[in-house]
Formats: C-alpha cells, structure tokens, sequence
C-alpha cells in the first residue's frame, strides 16, 4: 500500500512538472487574431471597413495592433505601464501618413466606453487552438451583462490592446471578447510567431505629419 502511495505521488509530481515545463514564455513576436464584431443598426454601415485580423507585434513593454481598415493602414501602439498610446495612420491611395499621440484625458475617454468586467475562473477546460484552456465568466460591473472567455496558461506573452482589457484573468486570453469604443469584438488567436521586432517599429518616421486626435475622429466621420 505505502509503495503505491509513493509510485502515485511520483507520478503526480512528473504530470505537473511536464506541465510547468511545457510553459512557453514569449517576450517578443506577432500575435495573430481573428475577429469578428457585434454591430447595432447604427454601425453596420461601417461593417466593411472593419479588419478581419488584427496582427499586434510585442516587444518588452512596447505593443502596436496593426490592422488595414477600409484606406488605411492602422497602427496603434501602446506601452501601458507609461499610458503612452499612439496612433500611426497610413493612407497609400492618398500618399499620406499621419500620427497621433493621444492625451491621458482622451485615453481615459476612451476607456470609459468599454465595459469594467470582473472575472470568476470556473472548473470547465477545453483544448482551443491547440492550448489548454480554461472557462473564465466575464461580468461588467456597468450593465451586468456577462461574456464567455477561455485563457491559457501554456504560455506567457504581455498583452496587448486587443487583450488587455481580459488579460487580468490568470492567464492568456485565446478565444475572448473584448472591446473597442464601446464595440463587442469576438476574438480568438490565430497564430502566434516568436521573432525579432525590428528597431523602430513602434515609431512613425520623419515623413509622418502629426495630427491631434480629435482631427483625425473628425476626418473619419467621428467614428
């Protein structure tokens, strides 16, 4: 019996210590999503100016989305532990590129359209993309509505504008919702690559004009 005991227990500790190994820690590459959106009346208009995908690329504390969206080429670029947020905006039909450094009041602004969600991690599991991922319920604090997400913990990557408002839930977001101004967006990792940033990626170059932020809404509409 006690030889049992111990033949279990040994098997116990190879089973988690293959788990924790199996962690990948990655500190700098390109993460894929592929997104879909929830879109009242109102903006269904806007439908198809709006990316499919969404590449963010990461390095250290210094993150950009990068999407195309109708004319444009977007780039947003944060680094959250400063609350510096940017804008670098690309139009090749128009020959022009603009950047935008947002304001800490309008990055506040921004945030107050998204929901404050609170997580609870329940005991569901399910294999998503080939990671390990576990059920979290997702409640906002505003409106009471609640979101279904799954997260990983077979890897560790910082997060990024696309998962930073889920990333609080003890582990990856894989297949999540989050939002944008006020937007739903379903989400879920496409592909993750492990590769060098180059150097000045999370920069506009000199023949980018800046622009406020309030210029550029007005130039898009206010949208």
């Amino acid at each position: 019996m006690e030889i049992t005991k111990k033949i279990t227990l040994l098997i116990l500790l190879f089973v988690q210590a293959v788990y924790v190994s199996a962690q990948k820690k990655i500190s700098e590459g390109v993460i894929t999503y592929t997104v879909t959106y929830d879109l009242d009346a109102e903006q269904l208009k806007y439908a198809d100016l709006l990316p499919k995908k969404i590449t963010c690329y990461f390095r250290g504390d210094s993150t950009a989305a990068v999407a195309n969206q109708g004319d444009a080429i977007m780039k947003g670029v944060s680094v959250f532990k400063a609350n510096f947020h940017s804008l670098i905006v690309e139009f090749p039909a128009a020959s022009k590129k603009i950047v935008v450094v947002m304001t800490p009041a309008e990055v506040e602004q921004e945030k107050e359209a998204n929901p404050q969600l609170n997580g609870i991690n329940g005991t569901e599991k399910q294999i998503i993309d080939g990671y390990n991922c576990y059920k979290v319920t997702a409640t906002n604090a505003k409106s009471g509505a609640s979101y279904e997400l799954w997260v990983t913990n077979d890897i560790e990557i910082p997060p990024n504008s696309v998962s930073k408002l889920v990333s609080g839930f003890g582990g990856v977001p894989v297949r999540f919702v989050t939002f944008n101004r006020g937007i739903r967006i379903n989400a879920e990792i496409e592909e993750i690559k492990e590769m060098t940033i180059p150097p000045g990626f999370f920069s506009p170059t000199k023949d980018y004009k800046p622009m406020s932020f309030t210029d550029l809404k007005a130039m898009s509409g206010g949208n």
